[in-house]
């Protein structure tokens, strides 16, 4: 912070940033993290599963957040004394479904070779279908989801 209590921004950051996506549907995001990543492909992938999924005029909030944070939430909301790339968390207030919850670094680190851009946008849409109730718990659901969740990154990375 500096003197005049205005947080400084970083290069290539948008933080806090709200956006109405279309008519129907609105997405914040908020960049706490050391990571670039554009909001606005993140964006584009929630509201391409919410658009496809029937779910119009639902809001999402998208939250990055540095590791010990996530390890924090993880120990809180999962009783996991670890660090996870997304936590979804399910509202359903009004038009708010939820709010989706990354961790860049993690996602670098499970991504290995792997193009970061293209997996921070799949997490995301795996976090979105979270939101709208989708789950991995069996077999039958966790290949619906994978199914969803690789059909609906092609689409936005087109």
């Amino acid at each position: 912070m500096n003197s005049s209590g205005n947080q400084k921004r970083k290069k290539g950051r948008e933080n806090n940033f709200s956006c109405e996506l279309n008519n129907d549907i609105s997405s914040r995001v908020n960049n706490t993290t050391k990571f670039s990543v554009k909001a606005s492909l993140l964006r584009k992938a929630v509201e391409n599963v919410l658009q496809k999924e029937g779910a119009d005029g639902k809001e999402v909030s998208i939250a990055l957040v540095e590791k010990e944070k996530m390890k924090e939430m993880s120990r809180i909301y999962r009783n996991k004394d670890s660090v996870t790339d997304v936590l979804s968390f399910f509202y359903n207030e009004e038009n708010f479904l939820g709010e989706i919850v990354l961790c860049p670094e993690k996602i670098k680190e499970n991504s290995g070779k792997k193009n970061f851009t293209k997996e921070i946008c799949r997490v995301t849409i795996h976090g979105t279908l979270h939101l709208l109730r989708y789950s991995h718990e069996e077999e039958k659901q966790e290949k619906l989801m994978k199914e969803k969740t690789e059909k609906y990154l092609k689409e936005v990375l087109e």
